[in-house]
């Protein structure tokens, strides 16, 4: 028995508003037909079973989804064929990501985050899922909790997952900045939010003025996205943004800084170049 369609190694595209493509199969058998599917990709899989009175079926119901390699082996009359295709995806314009956040609650400053890190994008060249070399993946760069085959692949699921972790950034940003009854803007929860997605606070109480403020000891490497320096270091005091970047640039390939390194990597820094 031959499946007689697809074609082998055929390449089916998601489009990029995250919608899966009708995948028909047909065999040159007849009579029921079992058809047992399995699909893989960088360590993920997802696999089951159908049956159809005649030699077709569609695979699009129970692949969305997910991509990768999808490997189908048809089962009639005692004889059996198999076959393997790919899913590969599309991106989705700035417009289209828009949208989708648009629709979702306390979003503001996310589109920024999004647009930083990897330009909306969430495919590479190949239609595959981006994939960091920490295994964050897709557009949000979900690393932690690890993220499930449907996250990986649909980026919509993606991006609500890192809305929920974007939405306890905020939940702790409302908190920090309403402490003692303290009041507090929209921008300042924004900043605040952005801040935490990386690592810290972005705001300290100003008692003179009566507001919250920018840590104003942070002096941020222009030159990176989230490196900075606290100036309050006596390392550090006194010193330009040029010689501290000459003193210490060679030491951020490390990853992460030592003991007798006097840079870090800044919430407030990382604020400061996504939202400007």
């Amino acid at each position: 028995m031959n499946i007689t369609s697809p074609m082998p190694n055929a390449r089916f595209i998601i489009t990029s508003g995250a919608d899966w493509p009708s995948i028909p199969f047909q065999t040159d058998a007849t009579g029921d037909h079992t058809w047992n599917w399995k699909m893989e990709w960088a360590g993920f899989a997802q696999s089951g079973s159908a049956n159809t009175p005649s030699n077709q079926w569609d695979a699009k119901t129970v692949i969305t989804n997910y991509g990768g390699t999808l490997t189908v082996s048809a089962q009639a009359n005692g004889l059996t064929g198999t076959i393997m295709v790919n899913i590969c995806g599309t991106n989705p314009s700035a417009a289209e990501v828009a949208q989708f956040l648009a629709s979702k609650p306390g979003t503001a400053g996310f589109d920024k985050i999004l647009q930083h890190e990897t330009g909306f994008r969430h495919f590479n060249a190949s239609g595959e899922p981006i994939r960091l070399f920490d295994n964050g993946y897709g557009m949000c760069q979900l690393t932690n909790p690890p993220p499930s085959f449907e996250q990986v692949w649909n980026w919509k699921s993606n991006v609500q997952g890192g809305l929920v972790l974007f939405a306890a950034k905020r939940k702790a940003a409302i908190t920090y900045l309403g402490q003692n009854n303290r009041s507090y803007t929209d921008d300042q929860v924004k900043y605040e939010a952005v801040s935490r997605w990386n690592g810290g606070s972005y705001h300290e109480w100003d008692p003179n003025a009566g507001d919250w403020v920018r840590h104003p000891n942070i002096l941020c490497d222009s030159m990176t996205g989230n490196i900075g320096w606290d100036m309050d270091d006596d390392a550090n005091a006194g010193k330009t943004e040029a010689q501290l970047h000459q003193r210490d640039s060679p030491n951020y390939r490390k990853g992460r800084p030592g003991p007798d390194d006097h840079w870090k990597y800044s919430g407030v820094c990382y604020a400061d170049m996504v939202l400007g």
